[in-house]
């Protein structure tokens, strides 16, 4: 076999890939191999074999570690594109595709020096022994020679080189794997049963074995067990002595979760406008080619039913389907709908599955026994074979984007991007579109399908609450006239939800008196108080100014600075309605693998009356009996220093009065507010988007943010707050001199300053939307270039992230 040569990614912030020969000509991309690096050993992702020979000495590939490719080219491409288009490594690209079980892992073990010479003790001397036989790691070792004489001599061994460190590729997880039983291997059961007497056939354990030769082995141990009273573990045991079974260790699959009841034949007939939408996707699919459909329907209009149907037709085709859903949205309630029709055919991937769950799962797509995947922002890179549709439901919410570590992605750009590669169709479903995926509509980048009304209940009245006006009319937190409504509802046995969106680390003012919040002048975004310097900050543009003592708007001194959390308002709920059972749904509440469901099954279950929670119970619940929607708090998103800062309030809002009247009880929602004039609260009222989005984008495009430009955002990390300023200063310069002036804003410190003892800066650049991935890549390396030239001393302990397409 001629020499070949193969381009390895590693898992490493390092923007390059490493060249290795070798003349084992099974080798393909999308493979792991097991390499020299450095002076270690590492595993890397084959992500080219070619035979243009480099102008370096290279060195040999050391092992191949699988045998088939775990990547197919499809989404080996992918993750390239990322890498590109979102400027991190491909090998940190292709660790984020990969499930747990089958990512970049190694250990480091140990081996004895062979032929080495030196006195030591017996003592010592069966140290080695043990390691040599056991094939110990060095952190086993570590634990089992901690202290004493052991210790001593570990040091010693490992300083004089007796003992050497040697780096092994591991698979985390593999199948779960648990013992059964088979007829031994040259054993002829026939010839057996023939040699014993009759006396000896009565016995128990032979009668057990009589019975094994007439099942379908290898069986599991625990299910022989409860089969039969003839297995026991003394029979199976005597069997196995006798040299006629033995016992294996087989991989199992584990229970599956979020099962529901597998009932095809209740697939819904569409209305009139669920069908229209529908028959455009099934053309989009019919034609086998790439097309990208933005479906717009209220809250409760029925765009789960669309999708299932475009997910049969996929099926039909002998095609397969993702479907990705929001994180705190993924609950056994969203997935069951789609089992009731799919079956056995749903893979679901979620991260509070454990790392064997996440492998089997990852494998049943791979191998083809399931056809649709569905999950969060990760399930993007599932091995969906012949992929035919991607919905990304709730395409609007923030989880979909990856904010650390890197790749820093978009789940619905990558979607998009997969969908294009594999000649896929997209739907993404939202009752509030981002204003990117509503400007993409405008381009004819997405065909709109629109989903007007729902089909059955209504939508529900929104009252707004002017707080200005209710100063003296409060009850704890809520307001008289939210108060009495939620009286009267739970009066009538009907159930009643808070939202208190707490955005816990964003402190801002606000005067008490006319509700204004302050805000740069140079951004339009609310400026954040900064307690310890005393100021108000902008973190897009860094203009700062020391914190007001009077309102600018009205000259007030009753300016307060803003933030508590849910469980201070659960306390004040539950003395005002000391007879009311209340449930929290939160992050601290759900953090637990079933906590989110656990407080949705009480809930829906009418054991308890009211639930409070954040930003969490607006996300796609189904309440029938829920009539009263309180938002308790609605300008703690408005004055989050974002662009989006609108755009989100309106989602949020609208999201969560969602919850309110989607049976046949009609619902009422309360906002609470001390700027009842800002569009995306008036718009919110009246249910009416297209009138926000029209205002919202005229906002953006006058100060070309996103989606009028590409908005990339540098971050600074440093023990040490000079050099972290002096690094963010510097980098500033350096992308003056590429792009100019204008579209540079910042460095300023960030929204949160300091974390994990780290001072934190950042700074921004905004780009004509006309850059792709490898414009994006050249323009970075040009500026990094112009940075390593004019770089402070100390500059290395910097660490600077840049975040393409950021949301914030």
């Amino acid at each position: 076999m001629n020499k070949q040569f193969a381009d390895i990614a590693f898992p490493t912030a390092v923007r390059q890939v490493f060249t290795y020969e070798t003349r084992d000509d099974s080798i393909k991309p999308g493979m792991r191999v097991w390499v020299p690096l450095r002076n270690e050993f590492a595993i890397g992702m084959v992500v080219r074999v070619h035979d243009n020979k480099p102008d370096f000495e290279t060195r040999p590939i050391e092992r191949i570690l699988d045998s088939d490719p775990i990547m197919n080219e499809t989404v080996l491409n992918l993750t390239e594109w990322i890498h590109r288009f979102y400027y991190c490594s491909w090998g940190e690209a292709i660790q984020a595709a990969l499930p747990v079980g089958l990512n970049f892992s190694s250990e480091k073990r140990l081996r004895v020096k062979k032929g080495f010479k030196a006195e030591i003790t017996e003592e010592e001397l069966a140290i080695l022994k043990e390691i040599e036989e056991k094939s110990i790691t060095l952190k086993e070792a570590e634990k089992r020679w901690r202290d004493g004489k052991g210790k001593t001599f570990f040091k010693k061994a490992l300083q004089h080189g007796w003992i050497t460190i040697w780096e092994e590729p591991r698979q985390k997880v593999d199948f779960k794997k648990v013992k059964h039983w088979q007829i031994k291997k040259g054993v002829d059961p026939g010839s057996v049963l023939e040699g014993l007497t009759e006396n000896e056939r009565e016995t128990k354990w032979v009668q057990a074995f009589e019975k094994l030769t007439t099942l379908d082995l290898p069986m599991p141990n625990s299910e022989l067990q409860e089969m039969d009273d003839l297995f026991t573990s003394y029979s199976l045991n005597r069997i196995e002595k006798e040299g006629w079974i033995e016992s294996v260790d087989l991989p199992v699959k584990g229970e599956e979760i979020y099962k529901g009841v597998f009932e095809p034949e209740k697939l819904n007939s569409l209305l009139d406008q669920q069908e229209d939408a529908f028959e455009q996707i099934r053309d989009a699919l019919d034609a086998e080619t790439f097309k990208s459909f933005l479906l717009f329907g209220v809250t409760g209009s029925g765009k789960t039913e669309v999708y299932i149907h475009a997910l049969k037709h996929a099926l039909d085709q002998g095609r397969g389907g993702l479907v990705l859903v929001p994180e705190i949205a993924l609950t056994p309630q969203t997935v069951k709908r789609f089992y009731q029709i799919f079956g056995d055919q749903i893979a679901v991937l979620h991260s509070r599955l454990n790392e064997r769950e996440k492998y089997e799962a990852w494998q049943s797509l791979k191998s083809g026994e399931k056809r649709i995947a569905i999950g969060p922002r990760s399930a993007v890179f599932a091995p969906v074979e012949n992929l035919g549709l991607i919905v990304v439901d709730e395409e609007h919410d923030n989880s979909y984007k990856q904010f650390d570590p890197a790749p820093r992605y978009h789940a619905r750009d990558v979607a998009i991007m997969r969908a294009h590669m594999e000649g896929a169709v997209t739907i993404l479903g939202s009752a509030t579109p981002g204003m990117v995926s509503v400007q993409a509509v405008k381009e004819e980048k997405h065909t709109l399908l629109h989903l007007p009304i729902r089909p059955t209940g209504t939508m529900p009245e929104v009252s707004i609450l002017d707080m200005k006006e209710y100063k003296s009319a409060m009850r704890g937190p809520l307001t008289v006239e939210l108060y009495d409504e939620t009286k009267k509802a739970l009066d009538r046995k009907e159930q009643v939800i808070f939202l208190y969106n707490r955005r816990g680390f964003a402190s801002f003012m606000q005067c008490e008196d006319c509700g204004h919040i302050p805000e740069s002048p140079e951004s339009s975004t609310s400026l954040t108080y900064h307690k310890r310097k005393n100021i108000l900050l902008d973190h897009y543009s860094g203009y700062s100014r020391r914190a007001d003592s009077r309102c600018e708007m009205c000259g007030s001194s009753n300016l307060k600075t803003k933030g508590s959390g849910t469980q201070q308002v659960e306390e004040q709920v539950q003395e005002l309605f000391p007879d009311a059972r209340l449930l929290r749904m939160d992050m601290d509440t759900t953090s637990g693998k079933d906590g989110h469901q656990k407080i949705y099954d009480q809930f829906l279950s009418g054991n308890a009356d009211i639930l409070i929670g954040t930003q969490i119970v607006a996300k796609g619940l189904d309440f029938p009996n829920v009539t009263v929607v309180g938002v308790v708090n609605a300008d703690t998103e408005l004055a989050f220093p974002s662009f989006r800062a609108g755009e989100r309030m309106y989602q949020l809002l609208s999201q969560v009065a969602g919850r309110a009247g989607r049976a046949e009880k009609p619902g009422v929602v309360y906002v609470q507010t001390w700027k009842p004039d800002h569009p995306a609260i008036k718009c919110a009222r009246t249910h009416d988007f297209k009138t926000f989005a029209r205002y919202e984008l005229h906002q953006r495009e006058m100060l070309m943010f996103p989606p009028y430009s590409r908005m990339i955002v540098f971050q600074f990390k440093s023990q040490s707050w000079s050099k972290v300023q002096t690094v963010a200063d510097k980098f500033c310069d350096a992308m003056r001199m590429v792009v100019g002036e204008n579209p540079v804003m910042g460095p300023s410190p960030s929204v949160i300053e300091w974390m994990s003892g780290k001072y934190q800066w950042e700074a921004n650049i905004k780009l004509d939307r006309k850059y792709n991935g490898h414009a994006i890549e050249k323009l970075l390396n040009t500026i990094f270039a112009k940075y390593d030239a004019i770089k402070p001393k100390g500059a290395g302990a910097v660490r600077i992230n840049v975040d393409v397409d950021a949301v914030e």
